[in-house]
Formats: structure tokens, sequence, C-alpha cells
């Protein structure tokens, strides 16, 4: 942890930049606790609460490689502020309908339509930027205090969310509002450059199909690609599917919410040990951590109990931060400055493609096979993540030695 204090208090263009995604966050969470509630007090349908969560999910996705491509062209840093202070204009518009007393659910469509598009540029300049800011032996670190930022917030943002709701309604949208401003502030008073700003004469279409081939035609980057998109699917499963297991296993209620605690407090655990684990051996801290999670997984599958759910629940919220840490670090390594944009749109959107038929998908092995080969399923997902970080392209980037051993012994072998 002294690493990553030191990097926060010495290093003060990351930490304006930290400081202001952690307020960003918190915020996000405050509201995202209360956005569906106040759907539900407006309309009374849980079906208006969801299509409003999926239309800016729907928005975001289609946005995401044109948003790519035109985040490596416009610089960075005037992308982030534009974003921060147009989102402060988005969520204080909607914090004065619901002070004012609208009626209607469409100013929130609208909000929820225009957030998901400028999140879509947003996020990869955000991605791309942090590489102007450390060193890169700080990489990791810096990775991981991002991680540990946005699991705090989702461990704390919901109850404050909620007691602010429960105060006004309109507090918590005006709350959100007022972070965008000031991380908007923070990253204005960035000294260092963040990049960005690249000419590029060619249509849009043209560098949306340059950053496809750059993550494909990479052997590393393609299979960590396909690697997220089933981690993504199976775990979202996997942690969905323990809400209607343990409701039936009897458990009480108050029992069931406390779990998303648990989860979260075991992600904050996990990116914060990440560095040290990683340090010690990204390849290893991939293939155990993959293992890990496959492992917990087939336990619940063997003994779906109560105890075994909630102990897979802290070792599942412990051990996914380590791979994702581990994991986009290297991509820092691999990616080059001008295409980091495009390429983390794209490795985004293919890795999260099955992210929303998962609860789906995880609902009707439920139902149709119960928990035992439900998770039993889910288990084998796992185990074929386990295979891809097993795959050549992976022991090449995170353990050079092991790659450049293997072609040594290949090498003696046909002499």
């Amino acid at each position: 942890m002294t690493g990553r204090a030191a990097l926060l208090r010495d290093n003060r263009d990351f930490s304006r930049f930290w400081w202001g995604q952690a307020l960003t966050a918190l915020g996000a969470r405050v509201s995202d606790i209360c956005l569906p509630l106040l759907v539900l007090d407006l309309t009374g349908s849980p079906l208006w609460a969801g299509a409003l969560a999926t239309a800016r999910l729907v928005a975001l996705n289609v946005a995401r490689l044109p948003a790519g491509a035109l985040a490596d062209r416009w610089n960075r840093r005037t992308v982030m502020i534009r974003v921060d202070v147009t989102k402060a204009v988005l969520w204080g518009t909607l914090a004065l309908f619901v002070a004012f007393g609208t009626g209607s659910i469409w100013p929130l469509v609208v909000i929820g339509v225009l957030d998901g598009l400028v999140s879509s540029v947003y996020n990869p300049s955000l991605a791309a930027a942090l590489r102007h800011l450390v060193r890169p032996d700080e990489i990791t670190k810096a990775v991981s205090l991002n991680e540990s930022r946005s699991y705090a917030a989702s461990l704390i943002g919901p109850a404050i969310g909620g007691g602010l709701y429960a105060v006004a309604h309109w507090i918590p949208f005006a709350v959100n509002a007022a972070t965008f401003l000031l991380c908007a502030v923070l990253v204005a008073r960035i000294t260092a450059g963040l990049g960005g700003s690249n000419a590029s004469t060619a249509r849009i279409s043209a560098d949306i199909a340059s950053g496809i081939r750059y993550v494909f035609h990479q052997p590393f980057l393609r299979t960590l690609t396909i690697w997220s998109a089933v981690l993504n699917f199976a775990t979202a499963a996997a942690f969905f599917g323990m809400v209607p297991m343990l409701s039936a296993l009897d458990t009480p209620a108050p029992v069931i919410g406390a779990m998303s605690g648990v989860i979260a407090a075991g992600a904050l655990l996990g990116s914060l040990i990440a560095p040290r684990i990683v340090a010690s051996g990204a390849y290893r801290a991939v293939v155990v951590g993959g293992l890990v999670v496959a492992g917990v997984t087939l336990a619940v599958a063997v003994v779906p109990a109560m105890p075994m759910v909630v102990a897979a629940l802290a070792l599942l919220g412990a051990t996914a931060p380590v791979l994702i840490i581990a994991m986009t670090a290297e991509v820092y390594a691999v990616v080059d400055d001008s295409m980091m944009a495009r390429a983390q749109s794209t490795m985004t959107l293919v890795g999260s493609l099955f992210y929303p038929v998962s609860f789906l998908a995880m609902g009707w092995l439920l139902q149709r096979f119960g928990p035992g080969p439900s998770y039993g399923v889910l288990a084998g997902a796992l185990a074929v993540c386990v295979a891809f970080t097993l795959a050549r392209p992976v022991r090449a980037q995170l353990s050079p030695e092991i790659a450049r051993s293997e072609v040594r012994t290949k090498e003696l072998h046909h002499a």
C-alpha cells in the first residue's frame, strides 16, 4: 500500500486525475441506486426501470467504436473536461426536473441516452490518458488504485444514495452533477499532456476498422479480448445466480442484501493486494487466480449451500480484480498510444458482448436444471478461461522467461 500511497502523494497530476475519478465514481453509484427508485415512483413499473438502464447501455455500446476513433483524434484533456461539464449539466437538469415535480419518464430516458453517448468517448480517453501520468513501472499500481476507487464507491455509494433519496428525491442527482464539475476542475489543473490529437484524414469507418484489426491481429490482445468476453459472461452469471439460489435456500432477505457488500468488500481487498501478487509473477497470478475462480464456482455446483455460497462470493469478489489488474496493466505495454482509445473501445465492446445475456442464460439454467448443474456449466466456462491463460500468447507476454525456455527446449529437441 505504501507505493500506491506515495504515488497519490508525490504525483500531483495523477492525484488530481485519481481524485476526480473517485468523486465521479461515488456520484455515479449514489445516483445509480436512485434512478430506478425514481422510475418506480413515477411509473410503478419495473419494466420501465429496466428499459431505462437498457437504453443507456445500448447507446453506450452502439457508440463505442466511433467514439474510440474520435478519442484518438481529439485532445484527451479537452474531451474529459467537456464531457464532465456536459454530464454536470445533464444530471443537474435531472435534479431540477425532480425538484420541480416532473411527472414524465421521458426526460430520464433522454438524459440516460445522452449520458451513455458522452461516456462512450470519455471512457477510452480516460484509459488512454493514464500512461501519460505515471511511469511504465507504476502502471500496475495506478491500475490497482483505479480499480480500488471503483469498488470503494460501489461499497458506500448505494447506502449514501438511498439515504439522500429519502431526504429529498432530487439531492442524489444534484450530488452527482457536483462531482462532475469538481472532476472537470481537477482535470483542468493537470499540467502533464494527456495525449490524443492524432491528426487523421481517414474516414471514421477506416479508423474504426484499423482499431479492430489492431486488436485481432495481435495474438495477446486477441486472446485477452476473447478471454474477457467469456470471463465477464461467466462471473456475471455466477453473481446473479447467487440471489435466486439463496432465496430458494430460505435465506433471510437481509442476508441476501448483505451479499452485495460481501462482493464489494472482497473486490476492494483484491484490488488492494493485486500489485503485490502481480509483482511476484503476473503469469502465475493470472493462472492461479483463474483456477481459484473456476474452483470456487465448481464448489458451489457440488455443495449448493449457504455457507459455500458466501465463501464463493467473497473469493470471487477478491480474485476477479487480480485477474483484471494483471491483464489491464499489460495492455499498456502492448498498445501504442496513438491506437489506445480505439483498442480499448474494441476490447471493451467485445469483452462485454455477452454480458447482457448472462442473466437471462443463468435464469434459464437455474429454472431448467437447478443450481448444481447451472454452476457446473459456469465452472466449465471459467475452465475455458484458464485454458486461454495457458495459451502461448499470454505466456509470452506475461512470462517471457517461460516462452524463451519453451523455444530453447524445442530447439534442443529438434537438434
